[in-house]
């Protein structure tokens, strides 16, 4: 992230954010941890390009994807999303740049991308808990027309809470269908390595829906399961990886995890088929599937 501010700075201009410190930074966007009256809550800086010449665009695009998200996530009943916190979108000017800065709710535990690198592989009720908590995301974002476009290991976090075990983040991406279109530079946004094959077309858009992010979905549980991703290699070329992503059928997730209940694999094995009509249509028969695996 371009000029990632201060703590000390940040406080200053945001004085409800008691005991602030940095966490981590990507793309446009910082997160801090704070005090809001009371509560721990994550505090999110997100850099606004200059309002000028080049810039302008990328400033325009970067704020309607703010409003965006903040948006579902104000509407949004799911358990499985991070919730909005008591510090309301604002614009702040910090050493010459500005911000829009605002909070939401700080979940304990860590994301499953570090559960993958330092944990033990899952059994199956935490596996299913991933995945019901997966496709209710991604249902719940349907009924609104939205979809999210990145969910991998590193947007979802293991709170260990009974009531809800994995929370979706960072919906700074999510697409409406058939609503106003958000494009950005360079392709569709979104992580190469959990992205549906079909996001790859340059007519992407003409075929967007919630099946994408099954797919992603897919990929996650895969590697949260197996330990590794279906298709990327280590020190592989990004050119190989991506015809693989394209091409190539990933091996069933039952040859790296026979202990799993066929019935799962299956289900993983599915979301992650190359062609949009392969994968699930019915969101709501899949979790009650989801839910009746022992």
């Amino acid at each position: 992230m371009e000029h990632i501010p201060g703590a000390q700075a940040l406080a200053a201009a945001v004085p409800l954010a008691q005991g602030l410190t940095y966490v981590t930074a990507g793309g446009f966007k910082a997160m801090y941890r704070a005090v809001v009256d009371g509560r721990p809550e994550a505090v999110k800086a997100v850099y606004l390009p200059p309002d000028v010449d080049d810039s302008a665009d990328e400033r325009a695009q970067l704020l309607a994807r703010l409003t965006r998200e903040i948006g579902i996530l104000r509407e949004s009943a799911s358990p499985f999303v991070a919730k909005l916190g008591r510090i309301s979108p604002t614009q702040v000017a910090i050493a010459g740049h500005q911000y829009l800065v605002y909070s939401e709710e700080l979940l304990p535990g860590r994301s499953v991308r570090e559960e993958i690198r330092f944990a033990p592989r899952p059994g199956m009720d935490d596996l299913r808990a991933l995945a019901v908590a997966l496709v209710s995301v991604i249902r719940d974002l349907a009924v609104g027309g939205h979809i999210h476009r990145d969910i991998k290991p590193d947007n979802v976090i293991r709170t260990g809470l009974p009531e809800r075990p994995f929370v979706v983040l960072d919906l700074g991406i999510a697409f409406k269908v058939a609503g106003t279109q958000l494009t950005g530079k360079g392709g569709p946004p979104g992580t190469p390595l959990y992205m549906a094959p079909e996001l790859f077309n340059p007519e992407y858009k003409q075929v967007l829906d919630y099946r994408s992010d099954l797919y992603s979905a897919g990929v996650t549980l895969y590697e949260y399961a197996a330990s590794k991703h279906p298709l990327a290699r280590r020190d592989e070329d990004a050119f190989t990886t991506l015809y693989r992503i394209l091409r190539q059928l990933p091996g069933p997730l039952a040859s790296h995890r026979p202990d799993l209940p066929p019935p799962f694999c299956g289900i993983v094995d599915r979301c992650i088929r190359k062609q949009p009509a392969l994968r699930y249509s019915d969101l709501g028969a899949l979790l009650a599937s989801l839910e009746a695996i022992r």
